[in-house]
């Protein structure tokens, strides 16, 4: 069932679709004319009611959130228009609050698990992982901040914020129980001690790696690198208590801020990142001299055990809204085609898969000539058979094609990120050659950082060479049930 794993928080609630108000419409009308079943069609609105992306006419109740990294906070404003809901008032009020208790896991989850957890993983990434617990997250969104009920403008939609601690998602992934401490390096340079580390990554860097720039995102998990590559900081360097607790970093939007004096003291070491790193663009990296202020001093490498450090970004990364997916009926409908269309073809190792960030087709065991980003021809049918797929999608509503190389670890990680990314490229390239337009398509290399099989067999490490092709619907900011 192609469903299967679009269920990442079926556990947090056991509620039924039955009530969401379905009913054959003229769009009912059009999906049968262009040959769906009846069956079909109900399941795509069973799945999108999941989604939280229930049509506007059929929907009781709305969310939009919006994320602050300055404070730490994902707040989801969730309204419940009580006259369309049958609900009397002003006796009905506590039912109202109830009704929106029950339904905030599904009106919050999407938005939610599209924040970055660290430079290559999304919060869903780590659910469909299993590194985060259904059960916890729940916990988190009962217990989360909430603000009384008003009616908006004298309507008849009753709204409520509703504000998470983004610190006490971060502490469910902090396992460690005793940090450790970078080897002192050789090198040395004139230091000395510091109350703090303020790290300016503000503006467009270049991206370590690649021929692009990028602005710096924030996450709950950040990496300092500095530029030759030598990792300078990150989550199992600090005290779990202060990681669990107030996380690894402040994200701040310049200077002058009473929390950076909080955070870094009166007297920090301030230094300019020179560079961003990762896939999801949230590790800054620091020049050599930067880094050796920090570690050829004692001190200094007991500030990172405190987790005494800010980094500066553009306000625009720190305080948004916050979009996921648009998956409506259409969408569940088109990617249900999709998958009978490449199993009837039989497309070779091709799997097809529904997941938090959008529709994936896997392509296994590709074959390019050896440490090389050139496919081999014998691959071009393939090519062929997905562009023909991608096609058809596309030509029924607005989304973007995203390529993720992945390659084994071989213990070589700057060359298999580069690899992955050439490889990733190779197959936008190929893909466009068949007709798709190219400014549908942004490729990431992700090395050998996210494996799929054991890399000590040669079969897992076959496993692990592959590419992903995510089709993403629009982004919306807003959920519906």
């Amino acid at each position: 069932m192609i469903f299967s794993r679009k269920k990442i928080f079926a556990a947090l609630v056991a509620l039924s679709v039955s009530g969401a108000g379905f009913s054959q419409n003229a769009e009912y009308g059009t999906f049968l004319r262009e040959g769906y079943t009846y069956d079909e069609i109900d399941e795509a609105e069973r799945a999108a009611a999941e989604s939280a992306d229930v049509s506007p006419d059929k929907s009781l109740m709305s969310s939009k959130s919006r994320v602050d990294w300055t404070k730490g906070t994902f707040t989801s404003d969730v309204s419940l228009d009580v006259v369309k809901a049958g609900i009397p008032m002003p006796s009905g009020k506590s039912v109202s609050m109830n009704r929106i208790q029950m339904e905030l896991p599904i009106l919050v989850k999407d938005p939610l698990l599209t924040l970055y957890a660290d430079d290559t993983r999304t919060l869903s990434d780590l659910v469909l992982e299993e590194k985060l617990t259904l059960d916890s997250l729940a916990r988190i969104i009962d217990g989360s901040k909430k603000t009384p009920p008003y009616f908006m403008n004298a309507s008849n939609v009753l709204t409520t914020s509703h504000t998470m601690n983004l610190n006490d998602i971060g502490s469910l992934l902090v396992k460690h129980r005793t940090p450790y401490v970078q080897e002192k390096p050789i090198e040395r340079i004139s230091s000395r001690a510091y109350s703090g580390i303020v790290i300016d990554a503000r503006g467009s860097l270049p991206v370590q790696g690649e021929h692009v720039r990028s602005k710096v995102s924030p996450c709950l998990f950040p990496k300092i690198w500095n530029e030759d590559m030598t990792l300078v900081y990150e989550r199992n360097m600090v005290m779990p208590d202060v990681a669990k607790s107030s996380g690894i970093v402040s994200y701040l939007p310049g200077q002058g801020s009473k929390k950076q004096t909080e955070r870094a003291g009166n007297d920090p070491l301030w230094i300019t990142a020179r560079k961003v790193y990762g896939v999801n663009r949230c590790d800054p990296v620091i020049s050599r001299e930067d880094y050796l202020r920090i570690a050829t001093v004692p001190a200094n490498l007991e500030l990172l055990k405190q987790g005494k450090v800010v980094i500066l970004l553009d306000p625009d990364e720190l305080s948004h809204a916050v979009s996921s997916p648009k998956k409506d009926v259409r969408y569940f409908l088109e990617i249900k085609r999709l998958t009978k269309n490449i199993e009837d073809k039989q497309i070779p190792e091709v799997v097809p898969e529904d997941t938090g960030g959008g529709f994936v087709l896997m392509m296994e065991n590709l074959r390019f000539i050896a440490d090389s980003p050139e496919l081999l021809p014998t691959e071009k049918g393939r090519i062929q058979g997905i562009a023909t797929e991608l096609k058809k999608i596309i030509s029924s509503g607005k989304y973007t094609i995203r390529v993720n190389g992945h390659t084994a670890d071989v213990n070589k990680p700057n060359g298999q990120q580069t690899l992955s990314l050439q490889r990733a490229e190779a197959i936008v390239n190929a893909l466009v050659g068949e007709g798709l337009n190219e400014n549908l398509f942004t490729w990431y290399g992700y090395g050998g950082t996210k494996p799929i099989a054991d890399n000590s067999t040669a079969e897992g490490r076959a496993a692990n060479r592959r590419v992903e092709i995510i089709v993403a619907p629009e982004g919306t900011e807003i959920q519906r049930r």
